[in-house]
């Protein structure tokens, strides 16, 4: 009996795993009230935006990162430069007027911004973590390819986004 509770546990895990990997991932809406749908497929390693394969890049940053201020600033220049989506996370905003504060007072005005506990979470498992800010993953057709950790110079950004770009 005691081998029977143990192989129903385990196929239950299992159907729980392969639906948890084939959802339709997670909606979160950012700072500008717009809603965005990523899904982590854990079998694949892929991370979709709106349900397709696309380039983008998720930048996470921390309210007390002193170095943040600055990778925004050549974040949005490299926005500015060339048509490509950067979301930056802000992991440790408590509320929506928090992240609205942050974002005011470090400059950020042409980047889409996460501030949910849950996105947070989500997002910043499909890289396999986070252990250090500020934290860029390049994403090529849902697929990461690149992950800097650390202020990252514009130039080193720059190259890595014609690359995926061409």
């Amino acid at each position: 009996m005691e081998k029977f509770k143990v192989q129903a546990y385990f196929i239950a895990l299992i159907a729980v795993l392969f639906f948890i990997a084939c959802s339709d991932g997670e909606n979160f809406k950012s700072l500008d009230h717009k809603n965005y749908n990523f899904s982590y497929n854990g079998f694949e390693k892929t991370l979709k935006l709106n349900q397709k394969d696309e380039n983008f890049a998720l930048v996470f940053f921390t309210k007390d990162c002193g170095v943040c201020k600055e990778q925004i600033k050549i974040l949005q220049q490299l926005i500015q430069n060339y048509n490509f989506n950067v979301f930056v996370i802000l992991g440790d905003a408590k509320n929506l007027d928090d992240a609205k504060n942050w974002a005011k007072e470090k400059g950020l005005t042409q980047l889409t911004l996460f501030y949910e506990k849950n996105a947070a979470k989500y997002l910043s498992d499909s890289i396999g973590g986070i252990y250090g800010v500020p934290v860029i993953s390049f994403f090529e057709s849902g697929k990461m390819n690149k992950k800097f950790i650390g202020l990252t110079p514009y130039h080193i950004l720059e190259n890595e986004v014609k690359r995926i770009k061409n």
